[in-house]
């Protein structure tokens, strides 16, 4: 894992330590971590409902699970990387 600096707004920084204080993440850092990969299913999302626009409902239903079976290997191959 690399190590990186960002600068948050004050508010956004409020949320994730009581988050921490609350018990649903151990630190900061993977409170930061999850939400990114969080971030990253959101996006999936919206580019799976960008697809199916003006498609039958069995075409798009193909074409979703297409697209989740590959953002779904994405998302295990970076569960697994160092």
């Amino acid at each position: 894992m690399e190590k990186v600096q960002v600068r948050f707004p004050r508010e956004d920084l409020k949320k994730i330590e009581k988050e921490v204080k609350e018990g649903k993440y151990p630190n900061k850092s993977e409170a930061i971590r999850d939400k990114v990969r969080k971030s990253y299913i959101l996006e999936a999302v919206v580019q799976m409902r960008r697809a199916t626009e003006g498609i039958d409902r069995e075409e798009a239903l193909e074409k979703l699970e297409e697209h989740r079976t590959e953002k779904y290997e994405e998302f295990k191959e970076s569960e697994s990387a160092p």
